[in-house]
């Protein structure tokens, strides 16, 4: 059933998503594939073969995605991978969707410059100010590697003090994985030149920025995988090393983050490399067009508006050549990211991090399951009964899912009620407080019948 429930945002998503980009086959208010173009280009035969390929690379595309949803239903009956699947989904979609867009919106580009399908009254748009603003570009500083090599250097320094074998390992091989990361971004900032265009200041600028954008990037990755090796040892510490999840989502963290990192900055290169290697350096004729970057981001610094209407799609976007149009840009994923990430490490802790009762020596009765721990004493203890059946009701916080219910919720009946249940494994022990009732029970109905008999006995001898 969660696996259904985590199906419903991906297949509106997909809606959404298909609708936007079919819909951009057809033009509306003179735009096609986000390029403003008369009537008369409309019928015009290169045009039209670029509306077929369009066609056919998103129907092979959204067959593809469609596909690649099925192994959510194949998983294991655990909330947290399917969750984080979900969510991964979710984020390759909405960013892969647009590439087939852009590479027929370049096409449209092109052929509108070279046939001069201009609305209005045309302006010239000098590509040498860019191509000069990238020559300078700077390499980032190999120095800036000292980070990761502190972190790396500190544990084991730290494991030779406290003769901690674990510890050392942990910053052998943080300090080996950011060594050959630092060859890599050394590899990388004396590559051979590349030639995109019989113009010399544009292979420098592209080549200047390529090695920029990789420089930040490897380093970006050895500071990553530097916490990542602070976490791992910090739940191998805690001896969770028996816990597969845990291995699992590093080795994916630690795997497709970078992986995600290069992609982006390949694709980033290309645009860039598209943009301006095409002119040869040249100053070209454009209209509105050239304050829509890839036929959907507006960017124009001459207009103050904060919002303006979109070219693909219904509805507005933002202007993010304004300060605002950037905050609320670059805040909506900080936010997203913020609510997202404790979210897939709760949804994980609820998989494979039980609840525990224990019955204190001090006459106390303490549940731990953080951020949902309780503690009370026995004297507090109303009545104990073991029941076949929890009522029914709803969530306040906490996490509930098909296989258990964990948290603040207000059940029929009992009102106000903490849950720390597998569900659908009776018996479950419900403890009536003078304020709240507590239902607790076990994986396994043996263990929740002996931790019953021990509740009632402690009980009778406070």
């Amino acid at each position: 059933m969660d696996k259904f429930i985590l199906f419903i945002p991906i297949l509106i998503t997909y809606i959404i998503v298909l609708l936007i980009y079919f819909g951009q086959n057809k033009p509306r208010g003179g735009i096609l594939f986000g390029i403003g173009l008369p009537p008369e280009a409309l019928n015009d035969k290169q045009l039209l073969d670029l509306k077929t390929l369009y066609n056919q690379s998103y129907t092979v595309y959204f067959a593809i995605s469609l596909l690649a949803v099925f192994p959510l239903f194949g998983l294991t009956s655990f909330f947290s991978l399917s969750l984080i699947y979900t969510l991964m989904w979710l984020a390759v979609f909405l960013y892969t969707s647009r590439l087939p867009f852009i590479r027929v919106h370049h096409g449209a580009a092109m052929l509108k410059r070279e046939k001069k399908w201009f609305i209005g009254e045309p302006r010239t748009v000098r590509i040498d100010d860019k191509i000069n603003a990238l020559q300078q570009a700077t390499t980032l500083s190999a120095f800036w590697f000292a980070i990761p090599v502190a972190v790396a250097l500190a544990f084991i320094i730290l494991s030779i003090q406290q003769a901690d074998m674990l510890l050392r390992m942990t910053g052998l091989a943080s300090l080996g994985m950011t060594s050959i990361l630092f060859v890599l971004s050394s590899a990388f900032t004396r590559m051979k030149p590349k030639y995109y265009s019989e113009n010399k200041n544009v292979n420098d600028a592209i080549n200047t920025i390529g090695r920029r954008y990789w420089s930040i990037l490897w380093l970006a990755i050895a500071i990553f995988e530097s916490g990542c090796a602070i976490t791992g040892y910090l739940i191998l510490s805690q001896g969770s090393s028996s816990t597969f999840v845990f291995w699992l989502i590093g080795v994916l963290l630690v795997s497709l983050v970078p992986l995600a990192g290069i992609l982006f900055v390949h694709n980033k290169l290309a645009m860039l490399t598209y943009d301006i290697a095409h002119t040869d350096g040249q100053s070209v004729l454009t209209d509105d067009d050239q304050y829509w970057l890839n036929g959907s981001t507006y960017y124009n610094p001459n207009d103050q508006s904060v919002m303006v209407p979109k070219r693909v799609g219904i509805g507005t976007t933002l202007n993010m050549a304004t300060r605002t149009g950037k905050w609320i840009q670059y805040g909506t994923i900080i936010v997203s990211l913020a609510i997202i990430i404790p979210l897939g490490a709760f949804a994980i802790k609820s998989d494979y991090m039980a609840p525990v009762l224990t019955i204190e020596n001090n006459g106390r009765i303490a549940i731990d399951y953080s951020p949902n721990n309780i503690d009370f004493p026995l004297n507090d203890v109303v009545e104990i009964t073991l029941e076949d059946n929890v009522p029914s009701g709803f969530r306040t916080s906490g996490m509930a899912t098909a296989a258990y219910a964990r948290g603040s919720f207000t059940l029929d009946s009992l009102g106000k009620t903490k849950l720390y249940i597998y569900k659908n494994k009776p018996p479950y022990i419900m403890i009536k407080l003078p304020y709240t009732y507590i239902v607790y029970n076990e994986n396994d109905p043996a263990k929740t019948r002996e931790l019953y008999a021990s509740l009632l006995a402690a009980n009778k001898q406070g």
